[in-house]
């Protein structure tokens, strides 16, 4: 039989105890602007393809995640049936979704998605937006004065904290993001001091997570002149009942929003992760979330009312830095006030700056920062802004060959309990430097998480072994390992698992070793023997692919005498010995049979054998 170039694996079953550790767990990303997915001067094909090159420079540097703007200033970059599109797409529909393609294109590179939103900023006054339809919402000042740029919507509403969560629910029920992504999440930082007419891109480009001194300056001397009050809370009323301070009121208004938004999405997709992007300082310094901005982030990471939380760590520019602001600067630190959410397992993400580490002359500091938040256990990836720095830099293939060298999936950040059933794993080699491994499901009826494992340990698991590849999808998924002249010499264990969209593993594939029989390309019977027989005779037989077979005895005349195979079967090389019988064990006459391979109900191939008594 002619074999062609392709070699057969054997395939084993292993029990291994599961051994601690989670060194291929780690989530990483970059934060995608919308002016970078998005040019109102481009054609719909061009958009389009900066949205690949953004994928694939996210896999280049062996991401995991891409943080997608779809909503800015009280506009959208996706279908909304409740706000207008966008400065950057020319307030008109770009000709694509932005945001339905890029899920698409992620996915198809087993990258997660998730959908970056901003929520009391909202500054556009084009009609069918917040600040155009509502101008009562926006926040005031203690005289009552309303903000004339950079406009906010006051968290203290309830008409807008309900309409703002109907607007994130669109998104979160008509698009299969992985994640909701809140930014904005918090009172505003402007006086009325500061206030002034500039044109819409400037106020589109002010990035949140900083604030220049002058502004810092006006929060510490003009605190009547903050734009924290609106019409229905105005300052003249006092504190609102219910409360002993507006401190706590504000801190409430935002918190009542994130916890009901959270409550939201959990009763109709809880698999999406709902985070934020918090000030980089929780309380403490002149410029932090808790006492500037009323920001808690701290009791919503640690009540479960965000599954991640991405502080913005714009501040830090060296290793030591980011130490201290971590753990090693207590009481200015972040780790003494989230204790309960480090226990819960649901991620905390470090988000270096790194458009300020351009700044500062800093850039090479990139790896000294990863490497030293990767030494607190607790830590557990990066978010860095932005990806327009990334690409400017053309950093991403620097970093998938150095600090991001190995790939990494995501942890399971819920309490899911894992029903997917383990897949099984075929590889062939195509040649003595690329092996060619398939992944097959067993009864997957959504799409999840393929992760292709490899390693050299035979007490490997899924915990400890190099990850190969990640895909999402719904059918078998294949990957070529293009191995080096070193590799060659090495045996590999190859074994794969299908994680659901909480990221919960199924137990391990069957674990492959190679040698260097071959696999078939087609059906094949080989001519029984012995031939004729009396007693038993063997039939080896050969199958190209994972599927359901049956091999069977027939009469001359083409009655079923006996089903010798009749299961789902991986491809090799099988045998089976018939003795005979019928399938109620009566011996049969002398005479001459027919057996055959059937599959997809065809039979493919046949022969004839002599049965003597």
């Amino acid at each position: 039989m002619q074999h062609n170039h392709f070699r057969l694996f054997i395939f084993f079953t292993i029990f291994i105890a599961v051994l601690p550790g989670t060194g291929n767990e780690e989530f990483r990303s970059t934060w995608v602007i919308t002016w970078n997915h998005i040019d109102r001067n481009k054609n719909p094909v061009q958009n389009m393809n900066t949205i690949r090159t953004i994928m694939d420079n996210h896999t280049a540097a062996n991401m995991n995640a891409v943080i997608f703007q779809v909503r800015q200033s009280g506009t959208a970059y996706y279908e909304s049936s409740q706000e207008p599109w966008g400065y950057y797409s020319g307030y008109q529909y770009p000709g694509y979704d932005p945001l339905e393609f890029a899920i698409e294109e992620a996915h198809k590179r087993g990258l997660e998605l998730h959908a970056w939103f901003n929520v009391f900023q909202t500054s556009s006054t084009m009609a069918g937006t917040p600040a155009a339809e509502h101008p009562e919402w926006i926040c005031r000042d203690q005289n009552g004065n309303v903000m004339t740029s950079y406009r906010s919507v006051s968290p203290g509403l309830k008409d807008v904290r309900d309409y703002t969560i109907d607007v994130a629910m669109e998104i979160v029920n008509n698009y299969d993001i992985d994640g909701l992504h809140l930014d904005y999440i918090r009172w505003n930082e402007h006086t009325n001091t500061v206030q002034r007419n500039i044109s819409t891109e400037m106020e589109l480009k002010r990035q949140d997570g900083f604030i220049t001194p002058a502004e810092l300056e006006q929060l510490n001397t003009n605190l009547s002149g903050r734009y924290l009050y609106d019409y229905l809370h105005p300052y003249s009323s006092g504190v609102p009942e219910g409360f002993d301070s507006w401190e706590k009121w504000w801190r409430w208004s935002v918190t009542e929003f994130v916890r009901s938004l959270h409550d939201s999405i959990q009763a109709v997709k809880p698999y999406v992760k709902l985070s934020a992007a918090v000030l980089g300082k929780y309380n403490w310094s002149g410029w932090q979330g808790y006492g500037t901005v009323y920001q808690d982030a701290a009791l919503w990471y640690n009540e479960g009312y965000l599954d991640h939380i991405m502080p913005m760590h714009y501040h830090w520019t060296s290793s030591n830095g980011f130490l201290g602001m971590l753990e090693q600067d207590c009481p200015q630190c972040w780790k003494i006030f989230i204790q309960p959410g480090i226990a819960s397992n649901r991620p905390f993400t470090s988000g270096p700056g790194s458009y300020v580490l351009e700044e500062y002359n800093a850039w090479n500091n990139h790896n000294d920062i990863v490497n030293a938040c990767r030494g607190l256990e607790w830590v557990d990836g990066f978010q860095f802004f932005s990806y327009g720095t990334w690409r400017d830099q053309n950093y991403f293939t620097t970093a998938g060959n150095s600090f991001f060298s190995q790939k990494s999936k995501l942890q399971n950040w819920s309490e899911s309990q894992n029903v997917l059933q383990k897949p099984i794993l075929v590889m062939a080699a195509v040649d003595s430097f690329h092996n060619r491994l398939t992944v097959y499901p067993v009864d997957l009826t959504e799409p999840a998480w393929f992760i292709l494992y490899r390693s050299l340990d035979p007490e490997t698991t899924p915990e400890t072994a190099k990850i190969l590849d990640i895909q999402f999808s719904d059918q078998a998924v294949s990957y070529t390992d293009q191995l080096s002249t070193m590799d060659t010499s090495k045996v590999f264990i190859y074994f794969a698992t299908i994680a659901d969209r909480f990221w919960s593993e199924s137990k391990p594939s069957n674990y492959i070793f190679s040698n260097n029989e071959s696999l078939p390309i087609k059906y094949s019977l080989s001519q029984n023997f012995p031939n004729p027989f009396n007693g038993f005779t063997t039939i080896k037989y050969g199958i190209p692919r994972f599927g359901q077979m049956e091999l069977s005895i027939y009469s001359l005349q083409g009655t079923k005498i006996q089903t010798l195979v009749n299961q789902t079967l991986i491809p090799g090389e099988y045998e089976v010995q018939w003795n005979g019988h019928n399938a109620i064990g009566q011996r049969q006459s002398s005479g001459i049979y027919i057996y055959s391979i059937i599959a997809d109900g065809n039979r493919l191939t046949s022969r004839k054998l002599v049965l003597l008594k």
